[in-house]
């Protein structure tokens, strides 16, 4: 394999010869010994990849190589396969300087920042190289500012195929040494697409999970979807408020006394349970006790006869409002009432009249009954 002897390329127009070893060629717009410097205007894709060489036969914009036989470099995918293995199987990363000053640091003694530095490539049919370089915050200022439009590739080559041997080095520069390559775009603009490109896909998926059918082919979202997705999300957001409302809570309870409850705040819950029992029991008593009551008073003043005081206790204690509003219309029976509040008065008995025997009240109960005087003193000295 013949290689080139060494040919510097340079970036500036009014550079030295610099002697950087045998076969290293460096492609841009002029030439020097040791290297050639190649610059192409970059545009990354939206994953942040970035063109470094072009697939086939290429040249530099001066007509360079001209000490290959057949007037051009070649790269191909066996070639790109060999370049990108022997760059991940090195230790180090490949640095991306600004206008090559990491080969020119040695002669002009000036220091040589970097730009950034790539590992990662991968071959594209009918583009070429591509590169995924790792930027420092000057760098992407610098292209953001548009004050570094293009990237330039450093690599050795076979003279006799014209043939990238290894990738040395790249650096951001501003003059291309191949014409139509991609340019360097914003990084801050592709970074946005990126990002969109992103969160479209996230809403997507969050769409789907709010069970809004999304149309892939769609742009934008319908009223009505934008509606339904809205009240969805303001959903999950109310239940998640009240989760953390009784999270806060629990938390705060468990925290008071070492997790147990303040005695002045909280009763055990057999307490109530017991409070309940009994409480049950005191209505049922005093329930019993006023409609004992209700009977007795009824039957004092005559409302209610001593036959009917069975029946009287039995509504009484199913529904005491009903027995209430039947006595209230109950008349009073006022012999039944003398009855209960008057004691007889047992008299002699007159010969020339028995009835005389009879008290004043006991001749008024045979008056409201209806039976003679005679009968009721009959059943009366009967007893």
């Amino acid at each position: 394999m013949k290689t080139h002897s060494p040919t510097h390329y340079s970036s500036s127009a009014s550079s030295q010869p610099i002697t950087n070893g045998a076969g290293l060629a460096v492609l841009s717009t002029t030439q020097s010994d040791g290297m050639a410097i190649l610059a192409m205007e970059l545009t990354p894709d939206n994953d942040g990849w970035y063109q470094l060489l072009p697939a086939g036969n290429f040249r530099a914009i001066d007509g360079r190589p001209l000490d290959v036989a057949a007037g051009h470099w070649h790269l191909g995918a066996e070639a790109a396969a060999g370049l990108i293995a022997l760059a991940q199987s090195a230790t180090n990363d490949l640095v991306i300087d600004y206008e090559h000053q990491t080969l020119n640091a040695d002669k002009n003694g000036q220091p040589a920042p970097a730009a950034g530095w790539f590992r990662d490539m991968q071959w594209r049919d009918g583009s070429g190289l591509w590169i995924k370089p790792r930027w420092t915050a000057r760098a992407k200022q610098f292209v953001n500012d548009g004050e570094y439009r293009y990237l330039s590739a450093v690599f050795p080559y076979d003279t006799t195929t014209g043939q990238p041997l290894r990738l040395h080095s790249a650096a951001l520069t501003n003059r291309p040494g191949i014409d139509g390559m991609q340019p360097l775009a914003s990084l801050t603009a592709n970074h946005t697409l990126n990002q969109e490109k992103s969160m479209n896909e996230l809403l997507k998926k969050l769409l789907a999970q709010l069970g809004i059918e999304f149309d892939p082919a769609t742009a934008a979202l319908t009223e009505q979807q934008e509606t339904e997705a809205l009240a969805a999300l303001k959903a999950l957001a109310d239940k998640a408020g009240t989760v953390d409302t009784l999270a806060t809570q629990v938390a705060a309870l468990k925290a008071q006394d070492g997790g147990q409850p303040d005695p002045r705040k909280y009763v055990p819950i057999t307490v109530v349970t017991d409070l309940q029992a009994q409480l049950a029991v005191l209505t049922a008593e005093s329930k019993t006790g006023q409609l004992d009551q209700l009977i007795q008073s009824a039957k004092d003043d005559g409302r209610l006869i001593p036959s009917m005081e069975e029946w009287a206790r039995e509504l009484g204690q199913k529904d005491m409002a009903a027995l209430s509003a039947f006595l209230d219309k109950a008349s009073p029976i006022a012999a039944l009432k003398q009855q209960q509040t008057t004691t007889t008065t047992t008299t002699r008995e007159d010969p020339d009249n028995p009835l005389a025997a009879l008290s004043a009240q006991e001749l008024d109960v045979c008056r409201e009954t209806g039976v003679s005087p005679e009968a009721y003193l009959k059943t009366k000295k009967g007893q």
